[in-house]
């Protein structure tokens, strides 16, 4: 598995083009499972939005402890299912403000896909290990 997993979603929107990238790395750890923003992914959303920083932040981390908390909803991913793991979001990349909700959306999305990923290699690495 790889040690740190980028998600990226772009979207066109009134003739400019945004997009939202965000990098995590996560590994099993004690219950529950948690999410932390790194000091550099906190200064990123601070330089992007300024004081709607604290609302970006909370996308993003309710993004990637979502898709932790579901990603065995179709029985697809046993080990996943029956681990916790601790998350750390440690960059996020965004261009300028699109407006609060395409921003919202465009980091949530990444979010999900970034630790979406990771899942998903940390799972077929166990089906690996168990073959």
């Amino acid at each position: 598995m790889k040690e740190t997993y980028t998600g990226r979603k772009a979207i066109r929107r009134d003739g400019q083009d945004h997009f939202a990238e965000v990098t995590v790395r996560a590994s099993p750890g004690e219950a529950p499972s948690q999410v932390t923003l790194s000091a550099e992914a906190i200064e990123d959303l601070k330089s992007a939005f300024g004081e709607d920083f604290e609302y970006h932040g909370h996308n993003v981390w309710t993004a990637v402890m979502l898709q932790m908390n579901i990603a065995n909803v179709a029985g697809e991913m046993p080990y996943v299912g029956a681990t916790t793991f601790h998350a750390e979001v440690l960059r996020v990349r965004v261009s300028g403000n699109a407006g609060r909700e395409v921003s919202g959306f465009l980091l949530t999305v990444a979010g999900m896909d970034a630790i979406g990923e990771c899942l998903c290699a940390w799972e077929d690495e166990r089906h690996g290990l168990m073959s």
